[in-house]
């Protein structure tokens, strides 16, 4: 009893704040319910109100189904009711309906309904109601508060509607602040229009780490990513975000030293705390340069800090040690991950097969269709390219059955691309041939590559001499695809033909295809 008086005390505190905090279990709320109820304090409004606050919105025992059936056997809700409700689902199209049954009951909105009804106005595949509530906005004359202007920006920006969004804007010039300028910017940005957004940026009378921020992930999206330094370096302050959004931009636009480079500046000294954004675009970055080492330095370090290994941190892990050579590190990672979704399963899938463990990626594809989420197009890319690695070929042929039979998955060129390089690896160039022949798109150059390389390969060199002119027709100013018919020519010692290739090349001025290497230093 005692329990649930000072609950019940911490439930009517003066501030919601701190009566959201009243409640630190859900089983908590259930119980709370059923004593103000038995004790006659469940009809009386005030109570009332805070017990739907609490299940709505509380951090720690928020349940919307419940808050739902709290709301919904209220006789009579107050409009701070509709208004909490309504927050709480904010993020569906639901809170409409409560907006509907709030009109009908005959409330007003206020400033701190239209906020929550706008934003949710971005789940629907149209701007319509969005504007139908700007409609409404101004019919009960709350265009001129702050707040419900820059949630019409934003909202009328998610829509990449720009004009409407700087409608907004200018006709509320006199009272907008910092984050109605922030969110114009990012509306812009977000839509391609870089240098609009610096205009912008540049009249801002005031600015903020968020707008700094907004400016320079504008950049790196848009892969200026010089830009984006020369801002990061002309900022007066940085918060983590700043060095998340400039980690990320150099490991998105693949500038992986460089990425690896400033987090080791962010994070040197204890400086900055790196966020999940940076600590993943870090560790994307090693995996891209094949740096293990730098990868592991990584994986120690947020071990050490105790920064929590959620899905999209470990999936990202895994994926850098399978990419880097090192399965069984990976496969440490994917072992102790309590939570996993498709991406994880792919990506050790992947890993697998990388490094030539065919079998055990079959085993595992095993596992997941017992306790794992349904397979995607991603995880049959990853079985059939471990099969075409280890030789399983009547395995991959029953794959891509599966794949189109069982999970109605359709074939992308990925996925003929494997079945070909499966199939020619293993000398069976004419049935590798007759598959390409049965797609329903047209095959790629590098499809037919591979298919000549098989060729080759297997000495198959009318066939091979065949595709090969064909490759050269498609791409006749390809260095590498001279270089297949070339060598298909010399294998068979025809030395005249080789060395026609070879003139042909000089003829037609067609260079010759770089290669590349990737070295850890």
């Amino acid at each position: 009893m005692r329990v649930a008086a000072r609950i019940i005390e911490q439930l009517h505190h003066l501030s919601l704040s701190q009566a959201l905090t009243a409640l630190n279990a859900p089983s908590h709320l259930h119980q709370t319910h059923a004593h103000l109820i038995v004790s006659g304090l469940a009809s009386h409004p005030f109570t009332a109100a805070r017990l739907l606050a609490c299940a709505a919105l509380s951090p720690s025992v928020s349940d919307l189904p419940y808050a739902k059936t709290i709301f919904l056997h209220t006789h009579d809700p107050t409009p701070f009711m509709f208004n909490t409700i309504i927050m709480a689902y904010s993020k569906t199209l639901d809170s409409i309906t409560f907006y509907v049954c709030m009109l009908h009951a005959g409330y007003f909105p206020d400033n701190f309904t239209f906020p929550s009804l706008i934003k949710s106005s971005s789940a629907s595949p149209t701007s319509l109601l969005g504007t139908q509530l700007h409609g409404h906005v101004v019919k009960f004359g709350l265009e001129r508060d702050v707040f419900v202007v820059n949630n019409m920006i934003a909202m009328y920006s998610s829509f990449r509607e720009r004009g409407s969004a700087r409608k907004v804007f200018d006709e509320s010039f006199s009272l907008v602040d910092v984050v109605s300028w922030t969110t114009l910017i990012t509306g812009l940005s977000n839509s391609g229009q870089i240098d609009d957004a610096r205009k912008m940026f540049d009249l801002m009378p005031l600015k903020n780490t968020v707008s700094w921020n907004a400016m320079i992930s504008g950049y790196a999206r848009s892969g200026r990513i010089s830009e984006a330094r020369n801002l990061f370096d002309e900022m007066p302050d940085r918060d983590a975000a700043s060095w998340s959004a400039m980690v990320s931009g150099y490991s998105q636009g693949g500038m992986c030293n460089e990425a690896l480079e400033l987090f080791k500046e962010m994070v040197n000294g204890g400086k900055m705390i790196p966020n999940e954004a940076a600590l993943v675009s870090a560790v994307s970055a090693c995996a891209q340069l094949r740096a293990l080492e730098d990868g592991r330095w990584l994986h120690r370090y947020i071990k050490e800090k105790k920064i929590w290994i959620n899905v999209t941190l470990g999936t990202v892990l895994l994926d850098m040690y399978g990419k880097c050579g090192s399965i069984s590190e990976a496969a440490r990672v994917f072992k102790s991950m309590p939570e996993r979704n498709v991406y994880s399963w792919n990506s050790m899938i992947a890993g697998l097969a990388l490094n030539g463990c065919g079998k055990e990626s079959l085993s595992l594809f095993w596992i997941m269709r017992f306790v794992g989420p349904s397979p995607n197009a991603i995880t049959f890319i990853g079985l059939l390219s471990g099969c075409s690695h280890s030789g399983l070929i009547k395995e991959g042929q029953g794959l891509f059955s599966l794949m189109t039979q069982v999970y109605g998955i359709k074939p992308q060129v990925e996925h003929y691309g494997c079945m070909v390089d499966l199939l020619g690896r293993a000398g069976l160039v004419k049935e590798a041939l007759a598959f390409v022949e049965t797609m329903p798109m047209k095959p790629h150059p590098e499809l037919w590559g591979a298919l000549v390389g098989a060729c080759r390969i297997h000495g198959e060199v009318e066939l091979g001499e065949e595709l090969g002119k064909h490759l050269i027709g498609l791409e006749p100013h390809h260095g590498g695809r001279y270089a297949l018919l070339s060598n298909i020519f010399a294998a068979a010692q025809r030395w005249d033909d080789a060395a026609m290739v070879r003139d042909l090349v000089k003829g037609r001025k067609v260079l010759k295809n770089p290669g590349n290497s990737i070295v850890e230093t």
